[in-house]
């Protein structure tokens, strides 16, 4: 990869990171207590034509995804090659993946929880998946499904995402346990963004990368010992390829919560491992409080490609902080919609270095 190639995607990026909300957007707004209110002090952004199409100030989640799809489509528009859009829409694709698994072995119709992003051909990947027999009655039963248009798509490419969606289904025909569909597609998930860092040949998201394979193992350590499953269900879930061994999650399966923070003190994760974990809260709340040191985690990444001039980490910085944006103000809506308190609210916002 060029970096000199991304000079002129890297200009146009700053000039589009000038319209992100900030810290204090996001003070201000939490000092409103309707969702209408709200989205009225939105009409002055860069989301007003998607509220000006809105029915009602309770749908704002429409808002959200199609600033989500504006913004992907955007960088996908200017960046000179698509590997690091790919490398952002993995966690999308994934969702997808679950989504279309457990319509399968649910018999139902969850069209409306597929995320419009991604060039993957979910309907060749059903296809492919569902018994001869009834595939062509099940297929015509959902819209959302059927082939596009011109879709420029590698078969290669879908055939491997239909081998994640195979093992997943595998995994359930197994253990008859829908719990193992999202194990399944979670570490496919993490195994293929590490194999796109790794062509992409950026150390810097090499490494980012092996650090969130490490925080999610964690993740996955406190999810199993707070519902008191046991060593199996740990072993299915440890993700390869970052930096601490699988093994060594193994062994901190018997530490206790202090034990566990003082082994993982000189690791990479170490500061955020610090920053989440607390021994005088419960497992439950300490999950909660990782999952926000995760994204704390890949906000911090954008900071370190603050300093880069040009190249694809500032389109990739640009996309997590527009990210982070809407997680914030789906925080944000949520609480108005149900009445929460304001400095709760403020307490569950993102980090952001806008």
């Amino acid at each position: 990869m060029n970096k000199d190639d991304y000079i002129s995607a890297s200009i146009s990026t700053r000039m589009y990171e000038k319209n992100l909300l900030t810290r204090t957007d996001f003070e201000r707004l939490n000092d409103y207590d309707s969702v209408r209110e709200v989205l009225n002090q939105l009409n002055d952004t860069i989301y007003r034509e998607s509220i000006n199409n809105l029915d009602r100030a309770e749908e704002y989640e429409r808002i959200l995804k199609n600033e989500l799809k504006r913004v992907y489509d955007l960088i996908r528009d200017i960046a000179p090659d698509k590997e690091i859009i790919n490398y952002m829409l993995e966690k999308y694709i994934f969702h997808n993946l679950k989504v279309l698994v457990k319509e399968l072995i649910q018999d139902k119709d969850y069209s409306s929880l597929y995320l419009d992003m991604g060039d993957v051909d979910l309907a060749y990947i059903k296809k492919n998946l569902i018994k001869e027999d009834r595939k062509n009655d099940f297929f015509d039963k959902i819209s959302s499904l059927k082939p596009s248009e011109g879709l420029d798509i590698s078969k290669n490419t879908d055939d491997l995402y239909l081998d994640y969606a195979q093992k997943a289904l595998s995994a359930f025909n197994e253990s008859n346990n829908p719990q193992d569909i999202d194990i399944s597609l979670d570490k496919s998930y993490y195994e293929k963004l590490l194999l796109d860092a790794r062509a992409l040949e950026l150390d810097s998201l090499v490494d980012f990368t092996r650090e969130s394979i490490d925080l999610i193992n964690l993740k996955s350590l406190l999810r199993v010992k707070s519902q008191n499953e046991g060593m199996d269900t740990l072993e299915k879930a440890l993700v390869e390829g970052g930096f601490i061994e699988g093994e060594k999650f193994k062994e901190y399966f018997s530490y206790d919560l202090n034990k566990l923070i003082g082994s993982l003190n000189n690791t990479k994760i170490g500061n955020y491992v610090k920053e989440a974990l607390k021994d005088d809260k419960a497992l439950d709340d300490n999950i909660l409080s990782l999952e926000k040191a995760i994204d704390a985690h890949s906000t911090d990444y954008t900071r370190d490609a603050k300093m880069i001039t040009f190249g694809p980490e500032v389109l990739m910085n640009y996309v997590i902080s527009k990210e982070t944006e809407i997680k914030n103000l789906r925080i944000l809506l949520v609480s108005k919609l149900n009445n929460l308190d304001k400095e709760f609210t403020l307490e569950k916002l993102r980090k952001s270095y806008v």
